[in-house]
């Protein structure tokens, strides 16, 4: 009888102690829309560079050895025609970069590999993509298969999409226009 007086007066005791009340403040997380366009676009500025030259302060015409000085990424290969630079984002895409050399061991042309997680980021990056292209540009040429912008005085960008069993990501290639003599 003890026990159980025991018991029922530790029981009371313990619910009748006032306890100190905390608030909890409970936020909302963001919108997987929201996340994935600020992803995006994070990914796009990355890529990008500073919005100097074309591409991360590279123009047609800069010497290779500026561009090895220029560019953050990793040096992944080295040939007679390109040099190739790589890294991969917080989502672990990956993109690859090749600076194309001329005989002046001069960039010619860029292009871009960029292989994305899923069809809807692939899909984000295109349309930031076509929008930034657009501002800079102008209208995409509308006598091309993909999207084209015309580089003035000497060039072109555009947007490949690929999508494949293995692959989807874009390529994105800078061309220069050949000097006519």
């Amino acid at each position: 009888m003890k026990i159980c007086f025991l018991i029922l007066s530790l029981l009371i005791i313990a619910c009748s102690n006032p306890k100190k009340t905390e608030t909890v403040e409970v936020l909302n997380p963001p919108s997987p829309q929201t996340a994935t366009s600020s992803n995006v676009q994070k990914l796009l500025r990355t890529i990008m560079g500073t919005g100097e030259g074309l591409l991360r302060g590279i123009q047609f015409g800069d010497a290779i050895a500026d561009v090895k000085k220029k560019e953050k990424a990793e040096l992944f290969e080295e040939v007679e025609d390109h040099v190739g630079y790589s890294f991969d984002t917080d989502n672990l895409e990956t993109v690859d970069i090749l600076y194309e050399k001329d005989k002046q061991n001069r960039v010619s042309g860029i292009e871009l590999d960029i292989y994305m997680n899923t069809d809807s980021s692939n899909d984000s990056l295109k349309n930031e993509l076509t929008k930034q292209f657009t501002t800079l540009y102008g209208k995409p040429l509308s006598n091309t298969e993909i999207p084209t912008w015309e580089i003035k005085p000497n060039g072109k960008v555009s947007i490949k999409v690929v999508k494949n069993k293995l692959d989807r990501g874009l390529e994105v290639r800078y061309i220069q226009s050949q000097k006519v003599i």
